[in-house]
């Protein structure tokens, strides 16, 4: 029986070598974080909070005129008309899809109705009354044009049209890389000593990345419900930390804490 625990307590002893020797996984045990010092340091907390990464979808729509008429005859024509607008780069690159939308609310239906948005002609046709939506492909500077077709023989009456409710309407989504701003101060940083955030995990699909100050400082799927990772790359005044993912990721109660000597 003596020899059993002997090779038991031999058996432990080698684990316990081996893991200080190759280390884990880069995430501590978990530790309260609460404000105070001891007698060797201080400590600062910066709450983060509840932390997020997952798709948004987001509808915008923009009002680009609310009435305005168009005409075109050999005595009582006028010039089409013309506007341009700008969809964000952002919007752009996240796009889902896109419409321009507007309402015919009156007309003599003598002529064509043309919609030209840059150089593409979207409408060529006689349009009744009615509201009209269209499918287009913005860029990041648009130019509109409305104008009537001719009359034709009907040479003593314009071609008109009223159009109400001109708008576009763009549909995208977009993930949020969230970041976070904090500040060390040159006494603290003189006497810094280490920095560790802690955090919840509550779920994940995929692998994510926290870096600071664009430097990655852990990557993966934790296995434990709260975690504490030590931070490497603080640096005296402005500090930038970051998570991102291609998955959608969501913690909890996340937290800086700053240890410095007194």
């Amino acid at each position: 029986m003596d020899e059993l625990y002997a090779f038991l307590f031999a058996g432990l002893f080698i684990l316990l070598m081996l893991f200080v020797f190759f280390g884990g996984s880069g995430i501590e045990p978990y530790t309260p974080l609460e404000n105070g010092s001891t007698g060797e340091f201080n400590w600062k907390i910066i709450e983060l909070g509840d932390i997020a990464l997952e798709e948004q979808k987001v509808e915008k729509k923009e009002i680009l005129d609310g009435l305005f008429e168009i005409r075109n005859g050999i005595f009582s024509g006028k010039p089409p008309y013309k506007r341009r607008f700008e969809v964000e780069k952002y919007i752009l690159e996240n796009l889902d899809n896109a419409t321009l939308s507007f309402t015919v609310k009156d007309t003599n239906s003598y002529g064509k109705l043309y919609v030209i948005l840059n150089n593409e002609t979207l409408v060529k046709k006689s349009a009744p009354l009615g509201k009209y939506t269209l499918n287009m492909a913005p860029i990041e500077e648009n130019y509109l044009e409305f104008k009537a077709g001719s009359s034709g023989w009907k040479i003593w009456a314009p071609t008109v049209y009223i159009i109400s409710n001109l708008s576009i309407e763009t549909d995208y989504s977009f993930k949020e890389i969230p970041r976070y701003e904090f500040f060390i101060s040159e006494y603290i940083y003189r006497n810094f000593y280490e920095c560790k955030l802690q955090f919840d995990f509550i779920e994940s699909n995929e692998k994510f990345n926290i870096s600071l100050n664009n430097q990655t400082e852990y990557t993966g799927i934790p296995d434990s419900r709260v975690n504490v990772i030590k931070l490497k790359n603080i640096k005296e005044g402005k500090n930038l930390i970051s998570f991102s993912s291609d998955g959608e990721v969501k913690l909890e109660n996340a937290k800086l804490k700053l240890f410095y000597y007194k």
